[in-house]
């Protein structure tokens, strides 16, 4: 069985030792900032780059998939990949507490359990709980075959099932797998920076924003239209549209990294 996790939290490893006997493909996981570098991952398929539309093909032959990844977008391309190829997934998403979609049938999306709006930063979620996920996972191996569709409320070791009689999914559109709302990266050719620019419409409430991550950054400038901030030796400025610059890097995913982990998509 081929398994293909879009990583980012920072527990890989941990799941990769329980799935260990599955042919495994990670993409996106173990990102240093400093070093503005994946790490290294031993006996998988790893792809040091972020999850992106470009990988339907890549994953033609791919059995279930895990979105264990800091973008909230992921979570919605890993199901249109999933429904696309009639396979199953399991989504790890923050609503309230940590909980896992686990979706399997035909009909079963996402974007039916909880419609997309843009997240807030990662920075600012609270801590998951490490041991309840494991052991979910450990018991779940033995029932990756299985056709089942709920979420699992990771905190209180609930399963709530799901029932997607009233959807079909032929009539849904696929729009991040079709790469209709994803997060255009540009590189800057004239000075050190890169440029992430949401293709869906965002409104960010520059205030609350501030609020985020404050604790984990200093405050340069704000006003009525962009917030500027820093993380690390990176100054970032985030536009109330959505729009963000990265500066003092050329590199595509250390932009991602902190997109995903200081502002959310």
């Amino acid at each position: 069985m081929r398994i293909a996790i879009s990583g980012g939290m920072g527990f890989e490893e941990k799941l990769l030792s329980i799935l260990k006997n599955f042919n495994i493909i990670l993409v996106g996981a173990g990102y240093n900032l400093k070093s503005e570098s994946f790490g290294s991952f031993k006996n998988v398929e790893f792809f040091s780059e972020f999850l992106t539309h470009n990988y339907l093909e890549t994953f033609s032959d791919v059995d279930i998939f895990i979105d264990i990844s800091q973008s909230n977008k992921s979570k919605y391309l890993i199901s249109d990949f999933k429904a696309y190829y009639g396979k199953k997934c399991y989504l790890v998403f923050y609503e309230n507490d940590w909980k896992i979609a686990v979706l399997s049938t035909k009909n079963a999306h996402f974007s039916f359990v909880k419609p997309y709006i843009k997240s807030i930063p990662f920075i600012a979620l609270p801590g998951i709980n490490l041991d309840n996920l494991m052991d979910f996972f450990l018991l779940e191996k033995d029932n990756f075959d299985k056709k089942e569709d709920f979420i699992f409320e990771i905190d209180k070791k609930e399963k709530i099932q799901l029932n997607f009689e009233n959807f079909n999914i032929e009539n849904y559109g696929f729009e991040f797998m079709n790469g209709q709302i994803a997060d255009i990266v540009s590189v800057s050719c004239s000075d050190n920076s890169v440029a992430i620019s949401p293709m869906n419409e965002v409104f960010i409430d520059l205030s609350t924003h501030k609020k985020y991550v404050s604790n984990f950054s200093k405050i340069l400038k704000e006003n009525p239209f962009f917030l500027e901030f820093k993380i690390e030796k990176y100054r970032v400025v985030l536009f109330r549209q959505g729009r963000v610059i990265v500066k003092g890097t050329k590199e595509k995913n250390t932009a991602l990294f902190i997109y995903y982990n200081f502002i959310g998509n």
